[in-house]
């Protein structure tokens, strides 16, 4: 795959982080142009959509458009794992979704990310590989960069490595979805599956005051110390039977997960490329 050799970046502070975007290609300067008034107009109503969707109720109005989408997707999501993922996670993943979709209306572009959080959104023309940058996140871009021949969607990370809770002792979760926002709460679903019978991990502190009301309740998990290899394999599986069962309806197109230095893949991504797994032995 052709490299980027010159690009554009911008960034613009929402929460929960940071919102980055790249672009390359001859309207890379309008595409950055649209995102960024895209994301003016998702700060306007950011936080008071947070806050509503952290709540917890399916039955609400957000006025943001990303913060609607956040909510088909947590609907989609639940269709097959249950009601088990907070729809605030989804909601940095829409963010991205939107942002990118002003990106690609605004002019020719060979590539075009978008990322908030654990999440990114991106878009490849031209045979162009997806973009080593050290200002996008590291895990998912490796992922990213391991998919081979895939051209857009979402990309997001869950389990102990990410910024948002998990019930799961996962180190890692990174899917691939048609969006950014199924992806995180794919990701997140998987990581939850992640568990080892007869064992309580450790508990973690949960800092983000929007995150704890929509974690509200439940157990956040923090690394599960010594394990040993059966046991590593057997939570691997579920994650696995998790994972399969999103990607027959077409919620996910590629995941991998790894925990304790193993690691399993689903659908078109190599494992071996993944080096920031710190896996030694994938299935």
């Amino acid at each position: 795959m052709p490299e980027i050799d010159s690009h554009i970046e911008k960034q613009f502070e929402l929460w929960p982080g940071v919102l980055r975007l790249m672009a390359a290609g001859p309207g890379a300067h309008a595409a950055i142009d649209a995102g960024m008034d895209a994301a003016r107009e998702v700060a306007s109503t950011l936080m008071v959509d947070a806050e509503l969707i952290a709540r917890g109720s399916a039955d609400v109005l957000p006025r943001g458009i990303a913060a609607r989408h956040a909510l088909e997707a947590a609907r989609g999501i639940a269709q097959v794992v249950g009601d088990q993922v907070p729809a605030l996670f989804a909601l940095p993943g829409a963010v991205c979704d939107f942002v990118l979709h002003a990106m690609r209306e605004a002019g020719a572009i060979n590539v075009a990310v978008a990322a908030l959080g654990d999440a990114l959104a991106f878009h490849l023309e031209g045979g162009a590989g997806f973009p080593l940058l050290p200002s996008m996140p590291l895990v998912s871009g490796e992922f990213a960069r391991a998919l081979g021949s895939s051209t857009e969607g979402g990309v997001a990370l869950a389990g102990l490595s990410s910024a948002f809770p998990t019930s799961g002792v996962a180190d890692h979760v990174v899917v691939q979805g048609k969006s950014a926002a199924l992806a995180a709460l794919a990701a997140s679903s998987i990581s939850d599956s992640v568990t080892i019978a007869e064992r309580k991990p450790r508990r973690a502190r949960i800092a983000d005051p929007l995150v704890a009301l929509a974690w509200k309740g439940r157990d956040a998990a923090g690394s599960a110390g010594l394990v040993a290899p059966d046991e590593i394999w057997a939570a691997l599986s579920k994650a696995m039977r998790c994972a399969s069962a999103l990607r027959e309806k077409r919620l996910l197109r590629a995941a991998a997960f790894a925990l304790k230095g193993r690691g399993r893949t689903l659908g078109p991504v190599d494992g071996d490329r993944l080096l920031r797994f710190g896996v030694s032995e994938w299935r």
